[in-house]
C-alpha cells in the first residue's frame, strides 16, 4: 500500500513494512521463481537499500517507502548491489532532465496530454503482464515535444509503478507507429532518443518483457531501424517487428487490444481510466518531482582517483560493508 501523503524524508523516524499477505499465491509464486523473492530476502534488501539511501552524500531527499524501493529491488531481481545503483542513476536522471523529470504539469497541462492517446495502458493480460499502447499517430508535433513524451511515460511508470502485480508481472508494450511522419521523425534529435532508451534502463523501473512493433511502412521502418541501433542488447532481443495490424492483433491478447485493432475493450474508455488515475494521484506525482540528488558533492561510488578517500571511507564503510552480507549474483 502507497503511504498517503507519501515521504521523501531519507532517514524517516520509522519504515514502513511489507505485509506478505499482498501477494496472493499466484504472484508469491512468480516473484518466488522469477525474482528470487520471499519474506527473507525482501527484508533484508529493503533495509540495505534504506541504509544506502540514508549514507548516500549526495541523497538529500528520497523515498523510501516498500513499494517505491521495491520497483528498484524486483527491476533487478533483489541484486542490492545493482537496485541501488539503479536508484542512484534515476534520482540523477530527475536531476540532470528536469523537463523529463520533475512532473509538475497543471490538471489542463495533464488533461491535454492524456486525453491524446498518445500512451494508453490497456490492462493486464494471461501472463500478468501490463500491457501499454504507444500510438505514434496521436502525437501532435504542433505542440508535443520528446520531453513530454519521455515525461508521460515516466508518470504512467509513477502512477501504475506501485502494485504489486505491475513489478512482478512486468509490461508488455505496443509501438502504433503507422502514423510516423516527417514532422514526427523531425522532432527527434539523436540526444532526444538517447535519453528516452537510456532512461528505460535508469529511470523507469519497468519489468519489460516484450514490445510489439507494427506496421512497417517505409518511413517507420527508417524510424525504427534509428531506434533498434541505439537500444540495449537485451531489449533488442525483446522486440518484435509485425508486418501488418492483423499480424499484431494475433500475438496480442485479444481481452486488452482496443477495437480500433480488433479487440474487445474501448481505447476511448482505457484512456479515461488511466486519466482518472493520474489525476487522483497528481499531488503524489508532484511530491515525488521534490526527491534530491546533490550532483555538487563527490559521488562516493565514482571511478574517479580524486575520490578515493570518500570511496574508503563512505563506500565500504556504509554500503559495501553491508553488501557481503548479502548472496547476490
Amino acid at each position: 500500500m502507497i503511504p498517503d501523503p507519501i515521504s521523501i524524508e531519507k532517514c524517516p523516524p520509522e519504515y514502513d513494512s511489507f505485509r506478505d499477505e499482498e501477494l496472493d499465491g499466484q504472484l508469491r509464486a512468480k516473484a518466488k521463481t522469477e525474482l528470487r523473492e520471499d519474506a527473507g530476502s525482501r527484508d533484508a534488501a529493503l533495509a540495505q537499500i534504506r541504509e544506502f539511501i540514508a549514507k548516500h552524500p549526495q541523497i538529500v531527499r528520497c523515498r523510501t517507502d516498500v513499494m517505491f524501493l521495491l520497483r528498484f529491488l524486483r527491476m533487478r531481481k533483489f541484486n542490492v548491489v545493482e537496485a541501488c545503483n539503479f536508484l542512484e542513476l534515476g534520482l540523477t536522471a530527475i536531476a540532470k532532465h528536469p523537463e523529463c523529470f520533475q512532473v509538475r504539469d497543471s490538471v489542463e497541462e495533464m488533461n491535454r496530454f492524456i486525453r491524446a492517446g498518445v500512451i494508453v495502458p490497456l490492462g493486464y493480460n494471461r501472463d500478468d503482464q501490463l500491457v501499454v499502447l504507444y500510438r505514434v499517430a496521436a502525437v501532435d508535433t504542433s505542440w508535443m515535444t520528446p520531453a513530454e513524451i519521455i515525461k508521460y511515460a515516466y508518470v504512467t511508470v509513477q502512477v501504475l509503478g506501485e502494485d504489486n502485480r505491475f513489478q512482478i508481472g512486468g509490461v508488455e508494450l505496443i509501438f502504433d507507429i503507422g502514423g510516423t511522419s516527417m514532422a514526427y521523425v523531425g522532432m527527434w534529435k539523436l540526444s532526444d532518443l538517447n535519453l528516452l532508451f537510456v532512461s528505460a534502463d535508469t529511470a523507469l523501473p519497468a519489468r519489460i518483457k516484450k514490445v510489439h512493433v507494427a506496421p512497417l511502412v517505409p518511413l517507420a521502418v527508417m524510424f525504427s531501424n534509428l531506434c533498434m541501433g541505439i537500444i540495449s542488447t537485451k531489449m533488442r532481443e525483446r522486440v518484435v517487428f509485425h508486418k501488418s495490424i492483423d499480424d499484431l492483433k494475433a500475438a496480442i491478447d485479444e481481452s486488452v487490444l482496443p477495437d480500433i485493432y480488433g479487440g474487445k475493450q474501448s481505447l476511448e474508455e482505457a484512456n479515461e481510466r488511466f486519466r482518472q488515475k493520474v489525476l487522483e494521484q497528481r499531488e503524489r506525482i508532484l511530491k515525488h518531482a521534490e526527491m534530491t540528488i546533490d550532483l555538487s558533492i563527490p559521488n562516493p561510488n565514482s571511478k574517479n582517483p580524486a575520490n578515493a578517500a570518500l570511496q574508503s571511507s563512505v563506500v565500504d564503510e556504509s554500503v559495501i560493508g553491508s553488501f557481503r552480507k548479502l548472496n547476490v549474483d
